[in-house]
This record gives C-alpha cells, structure tokens and sequence, in this order.
C-alpha cells in the first residue's frame, strides 16, 4: 500500500461519523420540533422577574434540602444546649410535678437525659444523679400515697432510682483514685444522704400492699450496701491518718448502724418461724461483738460485724416487709402511722447531732461527691 493510499483511507476514518451519531441534518430537524412543543406550553409574552433570577441563584448556592437539615440540626442542638445550661428550667419548672403515666413524664426524662449527655465533667455527671435520685424517690413516695393503679408504677420509678444510686456509689468508687483528698469528706455526705433515703423508702413501704413492697426491699437492700461502703471509706481514711476521717466521725457512722439494725430487730414479730428466730440471735450477737470490738478501736473487723449484721437482718427484717398473723396484725393497706417503729435519727457525723427532721421531709439536693475525670 503507497503512502497515498493509507492518508486517503485515514482522512475517510477521520470524517466518519462516531459510533453511529446522528447526522446533524436529522438533531436539527428534532431539535427544532422540541422547542416548537416548549413554546406552545409556555406564555412567550411573560418574563422571569427578578424574584425567580433569586431564587434560581439562591438554590444553586445554598440548595434547598441542605439547608432545611443544617436548620433543623441547629435548631435541635440550642434546644438542648439552652435547656441544659438553663439549669434544666423545662424540667424543674414544666415538668416537676409530672409522674409516670404522663405525656409530660417523657419529656421531663428525657430533659434529664439530655443533661447527662451534655454534662461538662463527672462531677456535675454527679451532681445531676443525685438530683435526679431525689425526684425519682419523690415520684415514689407520691405515687404510694394515691390509689392503686397509681401504686403500681411505684416498682417502676423506683428500679429507675436504683440505677441512679449504683451510678452514684461508681463515682465514689472511682474518687477513691482520682481525688483521695476528698474522698473522705464525699463519703460522709454519701452516707448522711443514704440515711435520708432509708428513712423514706422505708415510709413508702408502710403506704403500699404487701404485694409491691418487694422493690421497695430491693432498693432499701441497695441503699445498706452503699451507706456500708462509704463507712468503709470513712475507715480507710481513718486508718490511713486523715483528719477529715477522726475517731468521733467514725464511731458515730458505726453507733448510727447498730441502732439502726437493732431498731429493725426489735420491731421484727415475736410469733415468727424458727429459722428467722435463729438469724436474729445470730444478728443480735454479731452486733454485741461489733460494739466490743469498736470499743477496741478495731474498725475494720467491727466493719467485718456490721456487713454480717446487714446480712442477717435482711432475712429477718421490720413488720412492714413480714407482717405476721395472729396479735398485732398489719389491716389490709398498710400499717397505720402509730405501728411504725421509726428508725435511728440521722445525725451529723462530726457533731452528733440529731437531724430529726430528715426523716419526714423529701430528701435535699445535697452536694454530692465529684467522680474521676
């Protein structure tokens, strides 16, 4: 093939059509018809104003679907951070007297997870669940009171107000490595603050029927394992020679625990089985050791006693939880405010003083114990 030949055949390839494009006659003729059809739907006399030439530009830069989630992001996250930083104002102040049941009862729950969520630290963590313990111990004590469907959301609200007081007892956990400085002194209002919580659940077992006072166990069984550990951190920091931890301080926790269990092993019924009668004996001699040995000054085998003394009480607890048949029968609803015997009064562990008004008022947002960053 000459060389002539090959340039004819490529100028041939080159002025080929590709890949069987149209001929332009033919997109002509067709383009023309789909103009034809375009303005015959449309008012040829009318002119875009300066509104739509806005619009158009507006949408190219800022396109309408993006815009409308950025807004809506924005909108919920100054919702949140305002009542969060507002001091939980919708939830103090709407919602504080709503209870389970309520429309306003869900938001109001989820006001406070919204603060826990958004909380700057874990001490102000902290500090939200100790308030948000007081409000479900509040629900609790104001559900018993009203009548029984109300009564039985009470084992509800107050499984809510056990995981408040275990995130509780985690802070104070965990601030025995991170701040042991102030440990000692955040055990103290621990156990001041578990006393004030006994003390009511206790009232709210006396309003209920029998058949719903098993939560109200479990969570006052919760309440003696925290308030026995932070007596253990008391202690701890005694031993360790801590001068937020003295003597006074620590026998008066000790003192405050025995009568307690005494008061719940003198109200227990007299024509109980023998096997509760036996754990009773066993709980009267383990707090009789207790006492020699916080005589002695031997704080960590008196706290030894005291966790067996907690443990046997609980099978032979006060006539609210057993009420027994025969003399001294508990009526249907309840025992009646006179058959109460009333636990030890909470007192100030450095004074000794007795704070007797603790245990007929809701219990108070006291400042509670930072946790670990």
């Amino acid at each position: 093939m000459s060389n002539r030949e090959l340039a004819t055949i490529l100028k041939l390839i080159k002025n080929e059509r590709r890949g069987g494009a149209p001929h332009d006659v033919w997109v002509k003729r067709n383009r023309d018809i789909l103009l034809m059809q375009v303005r015959n739907t449309m008012d040829v006399h009318a002119k875009p104003g300066l509104g739509e030439y806005a619009r158009h530009l507006f949408s190219i830069f800022f396109p309408a679907e993006g815009f409308a989630m950025a807004a809506r992001a924005a909108g919920v996250f100054l919702l949140v951070v305002g009542t969060v930083l507002g001091g939980g104002l919708a939830s103090a102040e709407l919602y504080s007297d709503a209870v389970p049941g309520q429309l306003a009862y869900k938001m109001k729950v989820g006001v406070e997870k919204a603060q826990l969520a958004l909380a700057p630290n874990d001490e102000y963590k902290t500090r939200l669940h100790t308030e948000f313990a007081d409000r479900r111990l509040d629900e609790a004590s104001t559900l018993a009171e009203e009548d029984a469907a109300h009564q039985a959301l009470v084992p509800g609200v107050l499984v809510a107000f056990d995981a408040e007081v275990s995130a509780l007892s985690g802070g104070l956990e965990a601030l025995k490595t991170s701040d042991p400085e102030r440990v000692a002194e955040a055990a103290k209002l621990m156990e001041r603050k578990m006393a004030v919580y006994q003390n009511i659940l206790r009232k709210t077992s006396s309003t209920l029927p029998p058949a719903l006072q098993k939560q109200v166990a479990v969570s006052r069984d919760l309440v003696d394992e925290v308030t026995i550990r932070a007596i253990a951190v008391i202690v701890e920091k005694h031993l360790a020679g801590s001068l937020d931890a003295p003597r006074a301080v620590v026998v008066n926790k000790f003192e405050e625990r025995l009568k307690a269990a005494e008061a719940k092993l003198d109200s227990a019924p007299e024509n109980q089985d023998a096997g509760r009668t036996e754990k009773a004996k066993k709980a009267k001699a383990a707090i009789a050791a207790a006492k020699e040995l916080l005589k002695e000054e031997k704080y960590q085998a008196a706290l030894s006693k005291i966790e067996e003394v907690a443990q046997l009480t609980k099978e032979v607890d006060d006539t609210e939880a057993a009420p027994a048949a025969g003399p001294g029968t508990v009526p249907e609803g309840g025992l009646s405010p006179q058959t109460v015997t009333p636990e030890a009064p909470v007192t100030d562990g450095a004074s000794g003083t007795s704070d007797t008004s603790k245990t007929e008022t809701p219990p108070p947002t006291e400042t509670p114990p930072p946790t670990a960053n």
